[in-house]
C-alpha cells in the first residue's frame, strides 16, 4: 500500500515519504509504516518535518528497546530546506497496550495516522480501537477537569495577591489547559498534548460562544478576572454550578496525592 496524495501533503513531502519507503519498507523486522504528526493531522507547513511511526516485529522492538533506539531521525532524505524524517518505533503489542490503557496524548499520536505500507492486515483495526474516545469516562473526566480548573483559578487569585509572576503564568496555562480539556471531553475528542491543544479545541463542533476569544485574552494578559470569565463561560455551557463542586478534595486526590497509587509524573518526582 503506497501513500495517497492528500491536500495536507505537499509534493516535496510526498517525495520524501516515497524515498523513505523505497529504502526501508522491505527491511527485516519492520511490519508497517504510518504517516503521523502534522502532515496527518492537517497542521503541516511547507517546512514541516515528516513523522513516521514504524511498526516493528516484537523481536525487533525489544532489540531496539534494549539498545535505546526507539526514536531517531533521518536528515539525508528530505530535499527541502529544514526537512527531515522523524521516526518512532512501536510494535503490535505496544499498540494494543495503548488501546487498553494509554493516555490521551499517547492515543492522539495515532489519530489521523495513515497506513503508508503494511504487511499486517490487523493494523487498521488496532488503530481504530486505539483512537476511539472512552465515552464511558466522559462524566468522570468532566468532574475532574472542572475541579482542576477551579483549583488553578484559585491559584491565579493567590498569584495576583502575592505578585508571584511564576505562579500567575503557570496558573494561566493550567486554566487554559483544563477549560480546553472540558470542551474536548464534551466533544469526545482526544487531548493532543500542549502543541496542538488550541488548534484541536478550535476544531471542535460544540463550544461556547466567545470562549476562544477569552483564551486569547488571558494568554495575552493573565488575570484572575479573565480566569473567572472563562470558568463562567464553560460552566454555563456545560450546565455546571461552581458552588456545587467540591474541588479541594478532588484536586488533592489528582494532584497532591498523585504519587499514592503509581509513580508521580516527572514534574513532581
Amino acid at each position: 500500500m503506497e501513500p495517497k496524495k492528500e491536500q495536507s501533503v505537499e509534493e516535496h513531502h510526498s517525495r520524501a515519504i516515497n524515498d523513505f519507503l523505497s529504502r526501508y519498507k522491505t527491511q527485516d523486522g519492520f511490519v508497517a509504516f504510518l504517516l503521523a504528526g502534522s502532515l496527518a493531522h492537517g497542521f503541516a507547513k511547507e517546512d514541516s518535518d515528516v513523522d513516521i511511526i514504524i511498526v516493528a516485529t516484537e523481536e525487533e522492538y525489544e532489540r531496539r528497546q534494549r539498545q535505546n533506539k526507539l526514536a531517531f531521525s533521518f536528515w539525508d532524505i528530505c530535499k527541502y530546506p529544514g526537512g527531515y524524517i522523524d521516526c518512532k518505533v512501536v510494535s503490535i503489542k505496544v499498540l494494543e497496550e495503548i488501546a487498553e490503557k494509554g493516555s490521551d496524548p499517547a492515543r492522539y499520536a495515532f489519530k489521523d495516522a495513515r497506513v503508508l505500507y503494511s504487511r499486517d492486515t490487523k493494523i487498521q483495526d488496532v488503530l481504530d480501537r486505539l483512537t476511539r474516545y472512552s465515552r464511558d469516562k466522559i462524566n468522570d473526566r468532566q468532574h475532574r477537569f472542572a475541579c482542576q480548573l477551579l483549583a488553578w483559578k484559585w491559584y491565579m487569585s493567590q498569584a495576583e495577591g502575592k505578585k508571584n509572576q511564576y505562579l500567575l503564568h503557570l496558573a494561566t496555562q493550567k486554566v487554559t489547559l483544563f477549560s480546553c480539556r472540558l470542551i474536548l471531553n464534551d466533544n469526545a475528542e482526544l487531548y493532543p498534548y500542549h502543541k496542538w491543544l488550541l488548534e484541536e479545541t478550535k476544531r471542535t463542533r460544540r463550544k461556547p460562544d466567545g470562549f476562544l476569544r477569552l483564551i486569547d485574552l488571558i494568554l495575552d494578559k493573565p488575570s484572575f478576572d479573565l480566569a473567572q470569565k472563562i470558568t463562567d463561560c464553560v460552566f454555563e455551557f456545560l450546565g455546571l454550578i461552581e458552588k456545587d463542586i467540591d474541588w479541594p478534595n478532588q484536586f488533592m486526590s489528582d494532584s497532591e496525592m498523585n504519587w499514592a497509587n503509581h509513580e508521580a509524573p516527572i514534574d513532581d518526582i
